[in-house]
């Protein structure tokens, strides 16, 4: 059997897999409940031993919010996790789990999700994009996931559109986040960025308007993408999908603007599939990839 488990800042959520990666059984609990890393490490194992029952677990993989090292299995400093400082997770879950563990970037695992299991499937080289509350995003490219010579490889939303813009949370101005991200338009507009995308679904004006407008600023990102990686293929998932019939027009007509990119090599823009099982099914797929 294998396992999955998807570590955020709200919610853990875990998942058995038999060996060709069809899900049998999943849990989740709250984050904020279990507190501390050794007490995740704890109700993970504690909860995947009940799921696995008498069967044998091969291995185990974790998405986690970034930044992570991969390599040592750690857990870097994640905003998200206050007080997860370089947490050794991999090696707290493989001594309790009895299996290899192991670690990545949740955004990175949610790419490899939809290239597995999702929209991606039949791309070669695709570009994730999950579009919520930040913006976060994860590459494969030709058929490998790319993480980067220092596991932070795909951090769109931290990319420079404009140096006297906003200040972002991550200490930078104007990151595309700090224009698109749903805490900034929650800021703009005190209230959450999901009840401003389920409002521009409804067609309210001031909501339509503003999603628009963030819409219009990603479709410029999206051309940068294009020229950068040359994907074939850009996965678009996160709370914006709520109102998708209203932002991907938007997006096609600023990507489709681009003189440079010629129909011939624009990258396909599709709609996440996965929905919230991204982050379980990711990492069942990274871990039956690492056999």
């Amino acid at each position: 059997m294998i396992a999955g488990i998807d570590l955020g800042g709200s919610q853990i959520r875990v998942a058995i897999a038999e060996p060709e990666g069809r899900i049998v059984a999943t849990a989740r609990a709250r984050t904020p409940t279990l507190r501390t890393p050794r007490r995740v490490a704890d109700w993970a194992a504690e909860r995947i031993a009940r799921l696995v029952g008498t069967a044998s677990l091969d291995r185990a993989a974790v998405g986690a919010p970034g930044p992570v090292d991969p390599t040592r299995g750690v857990l870097v400093n994640p905003p998200n996790l206050p007080g997860w400082r370089n947490v050794p997770l991999a090696s707290l879950l493989a001594d309790r789990l009895g299996c290899p563990v192991d670690l990545e970037n949740d955004a990175n695992l949610a790419a490899w999700g939809e290239y597995r299991r999702g929209a991606g499937r039949g791309s070669r080289s695709m570009v994730y994009l999950t579009w919520s509350t930040g913006v976060g995003s994860g590459l494969v490219l030709d058929g490998r996931l790319y993480s980067g010579a220092h596991g932070a490889a795909g951090e769109i939303g931290h990319t420079i559109i404009d140096p006297d813009g906003p200040l972002d949370a991550c200490g930078q101005r104007g990151c595309v986040e700090a224009f698109c991200g749903g805490a900034a338009l929650a800021r703009e507009t005190g209230e959450s960025a999901a009840e401003i995308f389920e409002q521009a679904a409804r067609g309210d004006e001031r909501a339509v308007a503003i999603v628009r407008r963030a819409a219009t600023t990603m479709g410029y990102v999206l051309i940068n993408v294009a020229n950068l990686l040359d994907p074939d293929l850009i996965v678009m998932g996160g709370g914006v999908t709520r109102s998708w019939g209203r932002v991907a027009p938007v997006l096609l007509s600023v990507l489709r603007s681009s003189p440079f990119i010629r129909p011939s090599r624009r990258p396909r823009l599709r709609r996440a599939r996965l929905g919230d099982r991204v982050g379980q099914v990711g990492a069942v797929e990274w871990a039956r990839s690492r056999r």
